[in-house]
């Protein structure tokens, strides 16, 4: 894909090296000339010194056949302003850094088609970090409502493991909560993402989705294992 990214600081430059480190053609543009030189310095990928909240900026930078634009200046009126300028420019997909949560409905206005609330997602992860020892929080998702969570299974787990489909159907798991991915160090190193009669043994690493109710549900569960 061909991506843009607005804004060359910590947020930019991270997304910018995971991005090409996946093969994907990135440009960004910042207005620091120094940042310019070291993105391409230490990451390879093309970089335009200039502002993106300039029109012409942006068309130097390829808009015209960007798939995906990110805004990831300091302000939410440069994002929202680079936002519309994208939009103008008819491209697909638009994501923003959001800071003031007053600028979400702006953002959706602008035809913004992602938003990252870099609040909300930090305050949920601090609470959940701080209530919740025994899961951790990998990110949060739509804003909040969704964790992507992970956890070890405990050293009490059954020695011969206990299937998908049947932890599915105790009621810590029966809720709005989906298996992502399952990490068993011992028999692989990759992550799978399991099926029904794939099992889970002791200290597998496993993934999952899961929304607040479920979440807390998952806790008092492996919070029980860890009392037997």
């Amino acid at each position: 894909m061909y991506i843009i990214i607005a804004g060359g600081g910590i947020a930019g430059s991270t997304i910018a090296r995971e991005l090409a480190d996946h093969k994907h053609d990135v440009v960004v543009i910042d207005r620091d000339k120094e940042i310019c030189e070291d993105l391409y310095a230490r990451i390879g990928v093309e970089t335009i010194y200039g502002d993106a909240r300039d029109i012409d900026i942006l068309r130097q930078a390829g808009i015209n056949k960007a798939d995906v634009v990110l805004a990831a200046l300091y302000r939410d009126t440069d994002n929202l302003t680079v936002s519309l300028l994208a939009r103008s420019e008819n491209v697909e997909k638009i994501m923003v850094k959001m800071r003031d949560p007053a600028y979400e409905n702006p953002y959706i206005l602008a035809g913004v088609t992602h938003i990252c609330n870099m609040n909300s997602m930090l305050l949920h992860k601090i609470i959940i970090e701080l209530e919740s020892p025994i899961i951790k929080i990998v990110t949060a998702l739509e804003h909040g409502m969704a964790q992507l969570i992970m956890f070890k299974i405990p050293d009490n787990w059954p020695e011969e493991g206990v299937t998908i489909q049947e932890l599915a159907q105790r009621p810590a798991f029966s809720g709005n909560c989906v298996f992502a991915g399952v990490l068993d160090e011992k028999r692989s190193s990759r992550i799978i993402v399991p099926r029904g009669p794939d099992k889970l043994y002791r200290n597998n690493t496993v993934f999952m989705v899961a929304g607040s109710i479920a979440l807390r549900n998952i806790e008092k569960y492996l919070e029980s294992l860890d009392k037997k």
